[in-house]
């Protein structure tokens, strides 16, 4: 019987090749001496996992990503040369990531707050009380990280 080969190890090396270095599948498979058939079988991803090109997509779009590609502009601009990307469409669709973030409102903060120290005075008014000191805190707080 043969003995079986663990292939996860270079599988994985291939993947972080193609998606984060953004190399082809024929220089993957020229690097790691495995068959272009191979990384190409892998690239379509495995069991339930997304394809490598999908993964690259996600990759590429992630906020350090997206700002390496900024700095990249700004310098290749620094250098006299023409706009190769829209920048203002990039900061329109940030502007809309950021209204979708997991961060909440100030003012949604404040609605929140004021609901639930409404309902804890008619439970305990002492509680209530200290209660709404720390809502009132944290909402300055958030106010001015929010102007910062």
């Amino acid at each position: 019987m043969a003995k079986r080969v663990n292939n996860e190890p270079l599988r994985a090396m291939a993947e972080r090749m193609f998606v984060e270095e953004g190399m082809t599948a024929k220089s993957i498979a020229a690097t790691l001496d495995i068959t272009e058939q191979t990384v190409g079988r892998w690239r379509k991803g495995i069991q339930n996992d997304i394809s490598w090109d999908d993964k690259r997509t996600q990759f590429l779009s992630t906020p350090h990503n997206i700002k390496k590609i900024l700095m990249n502009e700004l310098n290749h601009l620094s250098k006299g040369g023409e706009a190769t990307i829209d920048v203002k469409a990039i900061a329109d669709v940030n502007k809309v990531i950021s209204t979708l973030s997991d961060k909440v409102s100030l003012q949604i903060a404040y609605t929140v707050f004021k609901e639930t120290d409404n309902w804890i005075a008619q439970q305990d008014p002492e509680a209530a009380i200290q209660t709404s000191e720390w809502h009132k805190l944290f909402l300055l707080h958030k106010a001015q990280s929010e102007i910062s």
